[in-house]
């Protein structure tokens, strides 16, 4: 029996020398071709920004894969709360060639392709890289949307496989990562609304074209203008499905649009029927929707690991204190009503002034929700009261 494990640990060794050394052998020649395929943006919220993949064709084992760094399990166990928390595992999945043009092709998404100019020792290495990395010990990653996604996966093995020489083209637009975004989220205001909402000060950070790559299309973009060594990383390029119908446009409902009629119509009922059930219902629905964006603000910020949705100053005005809304006669004396009212109203009345150099880039909607808040909240603050306090600390004299 000891002899047969001995025999058979050779074999595997040999095996393995072999297998090893055939692998060379074959890919003595350049029979490899590494491209990146850059996806078109999709209907869903997950899809909109696009993906990308790296193509590996070897022609002389007639294989075609596609290595792909953006799958993530839906079955994963409390999927939502990791995703949430930030802490979602992605994995680098290994696919065909034909099944994953299928699929884009099923999503009627275009996908281009960019063919490396790699050295064959490039090609072999970067191939060999990505089949370790597609083990199922290192397949797996904690995702980061702008630091650590499909995207910069790619970008950050070719930069590994270019030895760092990659000289990436100068980018003079002064775009933050949120511009950025707002690029994909034309025909989705209401998307593009709440993603404003919950991402923080890092999102207004200035990108150079590195950065940039973070978008799969961006990275595209890059890379058509991007050297080593004073030649092109690409040899070239091509469309390999062209996209067939156009996304929807939006339509008049957006978050503008409803803001404004909600503002209108509360404006008409704090004037003739302030004191109408529907008037109290709209304002305490509102005032809790604010405190309840506060909550999941704060939960973004302080609880979860995401970068990119810290120091949000949206919790200056969408705090979790509003929760208490409802109950603020209870819960409150009403001086001391008085005063946090009028201290709210001070402070909204101070972010208009302040946003136009606020260094977060607010969306516009904001304007609306602040003077809803301050409609809603005017009622609750006795302003007579300042006026009597002024009375009695200045008596009119008696006339003589």
């Amino acid at each position: 029996m000891k002899y047969l494990k001995m025999l058979f640990h050779k074999k595997w060794t040999l095996g393995f020398i072999i297998y090893v050394v055939s692998f060379f052998q074959l890919h003595a020649q350049d029979s490899l071709a590494i491209s990146l395929l850059s996806c078109s943006p999709g209907t869903e919220l997950y899809s909109t920004f696009g993906h990308s993949a790296i193509r590996v064709r070897d022609f002389v084992a007639s294989t075609d894969y596609v290595f792909n760094y953006g799958t993530f399990n839906f079955r994963e166990k409390n999927f939502y709360l990791k995703f949430m928390q930030g802490k979602l595992n992605y994995y680098l999945t290994v696919t065909t060639y034909d099944e994953f043009m299928y699929e884009y092709q099923m999503e009627d998404r275009a996908v281009y392709e960019q063919v490396f100019g790699l050295s064959n020792n490039q090609k072999v290495s970067l191939y060999r890289d990505l089949q370790i990395n597609a083990l199922p010990a290192n397949r797996r990653y904690k995702y980061d949307f702008f630091w650590d996604n499909c995207s910069t996966r790619v970008r950050d093995k070719v930069e590994q496989i270019f030895d760092q020489k990659i000289i990436y083209p100068i980018k003079n637009d002064n775009l933050t990562f949120r511009d950025y975004l707002h690029k994909y989220l034309t025909n989705q205001p209401w998307s593009r609304f709440g993603i404003d909402l919950i991402l923080g000060l890092p999102a207004d950070e200035l990108t150079d074209a590195r950065k940039a790559m973070f978008l799969p299309l961006e990275m595209m973009y890059v890379y058509d203008e991007t050297k080593v060594e004073g030649r092109p990383t690409n040899t070239a390029s091509r469309e390999l499905f062209a996209q067939k119908s156009k996304l929807q446009t939006t339509n008049w409902f957006t978050p503008f649009n409803a803001l404004s009629i909600m503002l209108i119509i509360s404006a008409l009922l704090y004037i003739f029927g302030k004191k109408l059930f529907i008037y109290t219902f709209l304002k305490t629905a509102f005032m809790v929707l604010a405190g309840l964006a506060g909550l999941i603000i704060s939960f973004l910020w302080f609880v979860a690991d995401h970068q990119t949705t810290e120091f949000n100053l949206h919790l200056i005005w969408a705090n979790p204190i509003l929760l208490l809304y409802p109950f603020r006669k209870r819960l409150f004396s009403q001086s001391l009503l008085n005063k946090l009212s009028k201290i709210f109203i001070g402070m909204l009345v101070a972010l208009f002034f302040w946003f136009p150099i606020c260094s977060q880039n607010m969306p516009q909607e904001c304007l609306i929700i602040w003077f809803l808040m301050i409609l809603f909240v005017f009622p609750d603050t006795n302003w007579s009261f300042m006026i009597n306090q002024n009375q009695n600390e200045n008596p009119a004299k008696p006339v003589a």
